[in-house]
């Protein structure tokens, strides 16, 4: 009788379960994994929002942010029959002339120091009161509105207020909200919306170049705006952070109006003084 053979415990020669590379190195491969799927799913998803924003009319888009409360609406109501207000409404509807936007639109002003208007979903364009204090010219002004109406004519407000929610609810589904791997692609999928904001930027820039040539006969003041913001820009130093903004820099704004206009062959007049009524009251500072 042959003795039994003795057991000696021990790990397996092969193992699918257990891999021999470096963490580090299988860490940059999932790294890597999430952050092209999740390109290729925001890139799809994005096309899928703009391609729906299409469909939405003017009428459909009216019906369903009516239902919504604005924040500030009590405000905006109270300056309704505000003297500057009326006269900004008034400057909005002679320009809808020019671009056929198809919109009831709506203005109104917000305390803000900052010189800036933005466009809002149901045809509202909130001009900040900072603005007023930075623009000139009537014309100037008229551009800086004709950019925002742009925006309503290119259905820029739905595809950007699409994109960021599809954005937000991709990394929260897919990594956790504040998770720190969405900490890691967060800049990589911020570039390509960057990226993208700023060609809807151009685009509305192009649409109110030609609506300030429609209404005036040429395009004089259609670059104040961005002249004034030049010079903030150049303080505040924008270097690689201006791939991350929404926004093209001042500088490329400036010359790229200047090219359109150039290969238009758009005039470049004197513009028009600012209504008294828009200009600030300054005696008390």
């Amino acid at each position: 009788m042959h003795p039994s053979p003795e057991y000696r415990p021990g790990l397996p020669e092969q193992n699918d379960n257990v891999s021999h590379n470096h963490p580090l190195k299988e860490f940059v491969v999932l790294l890597s994994g999430v952050t092209v799927f999740l390109l290729l799913a925001a890139w799809s998803l994005g096309l899928l929002v703009d391609w729906a924003a299409g469909f939405i009319s003017p009428e459909m888009e009216a019906v369903i942010f009516s239902s919504m409360r604005v924040s500030g609406a009590v405000v905006f109501d109270k300056q309704k029959d505000d003297p500057r207000r009326v006269e900004l409404q008034r400057l909005v509807d002679e320009l809808g002339r020019c671009n056929e936007i198809g919109y009831p639109l709506q203005i109104n002003m917000a305390t803000s120091q900052d010189a800036n208007a933005f466009a809002f979903p149901g045809g509202r364009i909130i001009v900040l009161e900072g603005l007023l204090e930075t623009i000139r010219s009537e014309n100037g002004l008229s551009f800086v509105l004709a950019h925002e109406m742009a925006h309503f004519k290119n259905r820029d407000h739905l595809r950007g207020m699409g994109r960021g929610i599809v954005f937000t609810a991709l990394s929260a589904l897919l990594t956790g909200a504040g998770s720190d791997i969405t900490q890691l692609i967060a800049p990589a999928l911020g570039v390509g919306q960057a990226r993208y904001s700023q060609e809807r930027e151009a685009l509305a820039d192009r649409l109110a170049l030609e609506t300030l040539n429609c209404f005036y006969g040429h395009v004089g003041g259609a670059t104040e705006f961005f002249e004034a913001m030049q010079e903030e820009s150049k303080e505040q130093g924008r270097g690689i952070g201006g791939y991350f903004a929404s926004h093209p820099e001042a500088v490329q704004r400036i010359d790229a109006l200047h090219s359109l206009a150039a290969a238009s062959r758009f005039a470049v007049r004197e513009t028009f003084h600012l209504s008294t009524v828009l200009v600030p009251d300054t005696s008390s500072q």
